[in-house]
């Protein structure tokens, strides 16, 4: 792939990535009922083959995913490891009186998914003036490449590229804590090449 961001699109994307995070920050500090801190970290576009390299297979992954579909056609990625996934799944049960049945952590999971991501796509939405919509979550568990076929099968097209948005949530347990739980995640869109031209025209036209 011989597609680069410039330096103003890096800058455009955190910029999006740090409204849509923010306000799903919100959602899940509200959620869980505890103060929850922000990070994010860097912003890039790379070959979705790349994503395989960077994850040993020895690391179970927890994925959930959103197929994207309107201006931008793709598919929406929250990835994070097992071990983070079943953190925030534990964060949002704690509350709740329940049995200790898988399915019960994944509708979790997939609650959170649906904020994250979706606070995303709104301000990546309300921000490049484009219409996009997502369909119902999905979960899976497994190696990185697994996930990546699975997540691959759901697209009508091949994706030209990743963009990924690095994020970190520090999740402190009361409001006096100066130490906190961290939970690492990444966002991924995989999109195809006429939604990245369109993604990128629409942030030149903002200039103009």
């Amino acid at each position: 792939m011989s597609r680069q961001l410039d330096n103003f699109l890096i800058d455009a994307f955190k910029e999006i990535g740090s409204i849509g995070m923010g306000n799903a920050t919100t959602s899940l500090s509200k959620l869980i009922e505890k103060r929850v801190q922000l990070n994010l970290s860097d912003a890039r576009l790379f070959e979705p083959s790349a994503i395989v390299d960077m994850i040993p297979d020895s690391i179970t992954m927890t994925s959930i995913m959103m197929p994207v579909h309107g201006d931008l056609n793709g598919l929406a990625m929250m990835l994070f490891e097992f071990g983070n996934a079943v953190y925030l799944s534990n964060l949002l049960l704690q509350s709740i009186e329940h049995d200790d049945d898988p399915s019960i952590y994944e509708s979790a999971l997939l609650e959170t998914g649906n904020i994250i991501a979706g606070s995303y796509l709104n301000s990546l939405a309300s921000f490049l003036d484009l219409k996009i919509m997502h369909s119902v979550p999905d979960i899976s568990i497994g190696t990185i490449d697994d996930i990546l076929k699975k997540g691959l099968g759901k697209m009508q097209k091949e994706p030209e590229g990743i963009l990924n948005i690095e994020t970190m949530f520090m999740v402190y347990s009361s409001e006096k804590d100066v130490g906190a739980g961290t939970i690492y995640g990444d966002m991924f869109l995989l999109l195809d090449s006429e939604s990245l031209d369109r993604m990128q025209n629409s942030i030149h036209e903002m200039l103009k």
